[in-house]
């Protein structure tokens, strides 16, 4: 027993001799989070003894003899850690090699970024993860340079409006205020398969069903990161739909061996903004009063307006002594929440991850709301390096309600806002309709989305591999809307709509890789096609009188007015791809890439099934030539040049072939069959084409501490779909015909530094980007050289919309206005005809211009105002946008603010001019709105800036605040503090030895927090594509929260 025991008693020190000590600690990076798959070595012996595990810990037995630690990552600068007498325990921090991920995914390869010839921009989904958003698209805002987010809309879980590189569509649908473009949101590819959005998604009044993007489906928490392709070159091999951009989506993986459990809890306080100050009451009345008494005809004409309106003269009814806020019965603060959870492991040959998730978001406009059910799976199977197997399932189910509106506007609830406070509140008996409507139909919106994708990959021979993708999504939309009997004068009405979309996509691709010559030439090419089925149907229900509000199915006693069936918009399309790639590098330092694609889809035209589209990228970077060693302090410069098109299929094979539809009449007493003769078919149908040229510059200094990037771009858009007037003689209303261009030039410049304080407790980093572009019309159908679109009205006054080859596309046209005329003697007289200048159109006393009265230019010198007397004036799309921000830590702490910015865009103030407007009618049942700030004209007030507003008698005739006056024209500029966050991270062996947690985080996030800008009206940000301030949208949320990640 004693010789056992003196042979364990040598081997320990024999151990103790070879290892010294366990050491152990936690390897972080810039922003405290772990870094995994850290490799360890002890120096000086260079002997790797250790990884770092998910969370960035690890243990390594210390050999003897070694003196420090080396720590080594790919995308990490290494660093060396010395070793104290005594000390087991170290924190050892890593700074990030660039900005930018090192390697993209461009045209579903991974390739090092510093081969890339097209522009892309990649974003780590932690920068963005704490403010609280259904849609990720919306923290985007101010990332990117060149793409412009507008969140012109507050509705729970629908995502704001997003363009690459200005206007890329001038064609307008609707008209007047309402009007809006063609939908031209990127292609989003999600874990390598695109995802079709549909327009109906981007703008929600353009859907009958639940108007749930698939975008806003995915839960932030779950991203990895995001990669914007911005140019032709790098969007080309995505053919079909990628002309307007493409945004690569990564989802997270498992990626530790020691399975790992994350939970992101967080719960979010949204608040109102500042509503319009409104006249209650007692106030509201003696202004109503007054105005009728000195503005009216005659005393007694006033007299008897007055005492024939009850709310301003009936002591003893019930309208008299009310002072209503409408505004707090409409809207309200919420408690909302977000919760989910990560587990999440393995290694290199097999992986998982497990995400379930809650997201609740109760809407400031009562009755509507978002709340999000998300199940995410992922697993990846690599026995070896020749074989690779990867599946994904993600199921998602949304609820959502609108109340009486849309996903995009509440035109009720705007509405019965701007009731005057002297009506009693809201009741059946008040009769205010709009107002009960708001807040008792019943909406019940349900969306539920299934993806799956398996992806498999093989090396055939060394280089050369194959990979498969197989994908396949099921959507399925349900709506059901209840308005009781009361709201719907005297019978309930129950909306039923259900819509089904399946696709199925396949793509496979040959890859070869090789390099020879001694490491100085590389040769990757790959070819691939892709299959793309999409059908879509839906139907909808709408029955008038169900016999009791308690009946609220699909029971009516009134057959006659029931309608229903499967809607127009049936859809079966298909489409089939072929696209080759090949980049040759020499040295890494010159890169010249080629690109083809042939796109042909079943919604074009016989005459042309096939779209070809090429692309070329150069590439030199300059930074590893000879003669930059002598600029040691320049460590990254490159130049790049890229050329390419890409195509976007527009319109349906109804468009193309015509739509056949049963006839009302019949022919020998049997039923017919007819085309529609709304639209005549046009064969000639063909997609939309981008064509790019782009030039880039990155220059990186002192170890890419500081990165500059700029580029300069010219886009051209063309064969956009647009509709043309046919004559009657031809048997058709219209056609569609690939017949408008528009071009945009424009420079990006995005700039990065990050810090080198002497104090290792401080670090910071510090963004900004931006982006000036122009737009000019190319081309106009029909060979036409300007174009008006006008409200088929022409007595409606709302905004028109000139198309001028040479100008931007898309100007106002506008009455010119110059100021108010002061008396009668300054308003001209017609030295032909002795008559004052007049209102066209109208006629008597009334019609004439007089003192109190707008200027408006008379641009044809007839001494009549009317539709000749329009002018351009105006863009409606913004110059400039761009975004900074910083991270800044200090020890544990750190502090994010975001700022976004948008210079020079005119915005049509509709918000305002209803200000005034309220005054148009003192015995109306709309609001009065406090206009003391502004300087109007009075008899005692007359070189003022507004006009007279309370000549009631005369303001349908002069209509001094029209709504197309430039007036009401303002530059929209903003600067916006978007969000801040500020954290606090507990050190690992703190929590670790009390709470048994491995991490713990907690943040609070402000998000939506100030606007500045010289704009008079609500937010300069929440205006329509086409700049119109229409004061009937979804108020955007002031926003707080409150969460912690745990990590186990």
């Amino acid at each position: 027993m004693e010789r056992i025991y003196l042979i364990l008693v040598f081997c320990s020190l024999f151990v103790v001799n070879v290892f010294g000590q366990d050491i152990s600690g936690i390897v972080k990076d810039e922003k405290g989070k772990g870094v995994a798959a850290v490799s360890i070595k002890a120096l000086p012996s260079g002997k790797t003894i250790g990884v770092t595990n998910g969370t960035g810990a690890f243990k390594v037995p210390l050999p003897a003899g070694a003196t420090s630690l080396s720590f080594v990552h790919a995308s990490y600068e290494s660093t060396t850690m010395s070793m104290e007498k005594g000390k087991t325990y170290y924190t050892v921090s890593m700074m990030i090699k660039t900005t930018e991920i090192e390697m993209v995914t461009v045209g579903y390869v991974a390739r090092k970024k510093e081969s890339l010839t097209g522009s892309a921009v990649v974003i780590n989904a932690d920068d963005i993860k704490d403010a609280p958003a259904a849609s990720f698209t919306d923290l985007l805002q101010g990332r990117v340079p060149g793409m412009n987010v507008q969140l012109n809309t507050g509705t729970p879980g629908v995502r704001g409006s997003m363009s690459i590189r200005g206007l890329n569509s001038a064609t307008v649908n609707m008209s007047g205020q309402d009007a809006y473009l063609n939908a031209t949101s990127p292609l989003f590819v999600i874990d390598g398969i695109p995802i079709d959005e549909g327009n109906n998604f981007e703008y929600g009044f353009q859907t009958q069903g639940p108007g749930v993007s698939p975008i806003s489906m995915i839960p932030v928490e779950d991203l990895e990161d995001i990669t914007v392709l911005k140019d032709a070159q790098a969007t080309a091999l995505y053919g079909s739909k990628g002309a307007y951009g493409v945004i690569l989506v990564t989802t997270k993986r498992g990626k530790s061996r020691i399975p790992i459990v994350s939970y992101q809890s967080k719960y979010f306080v949204n608040t109102i903004p500042s509503l319009r100050t409104v006249i209650g009451g007692m106030n509201e009345r003696r202004m109503r009063v007054n105005q009728i008494l000195q503005n009216d005809t005659s005393i007694n004409s006033a007299l008897d307006l007055i005492n024939s309106t009850p709310l301003l003269a009936d002591s003893l009814n019930v309208y008299y002594n009310n002072s209503t806020n409408w505004q707090s019965f409409l809207y309200g603060m919420t408690m909302n929440t977000q919760q989910s959870l990560n587990i999440s492991g393995g290694d290199q040959s097999f992986n998982y991850k497990i995400a379930p998730g809650y997201y609740k978001e109760n809407g400031i406009v009562k009755n509507t709301g978002f709340t999000r059910y998300s199940m995410n799976t992922n697993m990846q199977y690599r026995p070896s390096n020749s074989f690779v197997m990867s599946g994904y399932m993600n199921t998602y189910m949304v609820r959502n309600s609108f109340g009486s509106g849309n996903a995009y506007q509440q035109k009720g609830v705007a509405s019965s806002a701007s009731t005057t406070s002297l009506l009693p509140p809201p009741s059946i008996y008040s009769g205010s309709y709009e107002a009960l409507a708001s807040t008792n139909v019943l909406n019940d919106n349900k969306t539920g989305y299934v993806n799956t994708q398996l992806q498999l990959e093989y090396e055939i021979l060394k280089g050369l591999r194959a990979t498969s993708n197989i994908n396949y999504t099921y959507d399925n939309a349900n709506q059901d809307k209840f308005t009781p009997e009361l709201l719907n004068s005297g019978e309930s009405m129950v909306y039923i709509y259900n819509s089904r979309r399946n696709a199925l996509y396949n793509r496979n691709m040959l890859q070869y890789n090789t390099t020879f010559g001694g490491e100085k030439h590389n040769i990757l090419t790959y070819f691939f096609n892709e299959v793309d089925m999409t059908g879509y149907r839906a139907e909808a229900m709408k029955l008038i009188g169900t016999g009791s509000d308690n009946i609220q199915t699909a029971l009516s006693y009134n057959s006659r007015n029931t309608l229903g069936g499967v809607l127009n918009n049936l859809s079966d399309f298909k489409s089939a791809s072929y696209a080759g790639n090949l980049t040759y590098q020499y040295d890494s330092k010159y890169i010249m890439e080629l690109s083809y694609r042939l796109d042909g889809s079943s919604n074009r035209g016989s005459s042309g099934l096939w779209s070809q589209n090429p692309s070329v990228g150069l590439r030199w970077n300059a930074n590893r030539e000879k003669f930059m060693d002598r600029w040691d302090w320049m460590s990254t410069t490159n130049i790049r040049a890229s050329w390419g098109r890409n195509i976007v299929p527009v319109g349906t094979i109804y468009d193309a072939y015509g739509r056949y539809t049963q006839d009302p009449t019949t022919y020998n007493g049997q039923p017919t069959v007819t085309i529609n003769t709304e639209l005549i078919p046009n064969t000639d149908l063909q997609p939309i084409v981008t064509t790019q040229l782009n030039l880039a510059l990155e220059l990186g200094f002192w170890n890419d501490r500081l990165l500059v990037t700029y580029e300069n771009y010219y886009k051209q858009v063309d064969k956009d779909l647009v509709k043309i007037a046919l004559p009657n003689y031809s048997g058709f209303n219209e056609k569609k015909v690939n017949e408008q261009s528009v071009v945009n030039i424009g420079h990006e410049l995005s700039v990065y530094y990050r810090s080198n304080f002497n104090n290792p407790d401080w670090k910071a980093t510090v963004y900004a980007n931006g982006a000036l572009n122009k737009d000019y019309m190319a081309d106009l159908a029909g060979d036409m050289r300007q174009e008006i679109m006008q409200h088929s009205d022409p007595n409606l006054y709302y905004i028109h919309i000139l198309k001028r080859l040479g100008r931007n596309a898309l100007t106002n046209v506008l009455y010119d206005y110059r100021g108010v005329y002061k008396s009668d003697e300054e308003v001209p007289v017609n030295p032909a005809t002795g008559l004052r200048y007049r209102l066209g159109g109208v006629f008597g006393d009334d019609a004439f211009f007089r003192a109190g009265d707008p200027i408006f230019t008379d641009l044809n010198g007839d001494y009549v105002l009317n539709a000749e007397d329009l002018v351009a004036a105006g863009n409606s799309q913004p110059r400039f946008t761009g975004g900074f921000g910083a991270t800044i830590q200090y020890k544990n702490w750190s502090f994010q603010p975001n700022f976004v910015l948008t210079i020079k865009r005119d915005i049509l103030n509709k918000a305002i001019a209803d200000y005034f407007r309220s005054y148009y009618n003192p015995t109306g049942s709309g609001s009065l709105l406090p206009i003391d700030q502004y300087d109007y004209w009075t008899p005692t007030n007359t070189s003022a800036t507004y006009p007279n507003p309370f000549d009631f008698r005369r303001s349908s005739l002069v209509d001094a605040y029209r709504y197309n006056s430039t007036l009401f024209q303002e530059d929209g500029s903003y600067l916006k503090f978007n969000s801040a966050t500020l954290s606090y991270n507990f050190k690992r062996e703190f929590i670790q030895s009390r709470l048994g947690i491995t991490g713990l985080r907690l943040f609070l996030t402000g998000y939506n927090l100030y606007t500045f800008s010289r704009y008079s009206g609500p937010d300069p940000e929440l205006v329509s594509a086409l700049g119109y301030d229409t004061s009937d949208g979804y108020p955007r949320a002031r926003s707080f929260t409150f969460g912690l990640d745990v990590q186990f």
